[in-house]
């Protein structure tokens, strides 16, 4: 099985590739990008730190402090 890692460097590999010959290389890259979101989605540690940093961009990570601090609290 590929790490996430390899997937990365394959979806870059593909990109130089698609760039220098064509569109027709597009479906491996397609691929590639869903292997590479079916596996962040199944991986609960990507899953937080996508949260997360979603989060922090806006207003929400004043009411995730709120959130921790309760339950802390417990």
């Amino acid at each position: 099985m590929l790490t996430e890692a390899q997937l990365l460097a394959d979806i870059a590999l593909i990109s130089e590739i698609i760039l220098e010959h064509g569109e027709k290389y597009a479906p491996f890259l397609d691929r590639l990008e869903q292997e590479l979101e079916a596996r962040r989605r199944s991986d609960p540690l990507s899953r937080a730190k996508h949260h997360l940093a979603t989060i922090k961009k806006g207003d929400g990570a004043r009411s995730c402090v709120r959130v921790a601090t309760k339950f802390d609290a417990r």
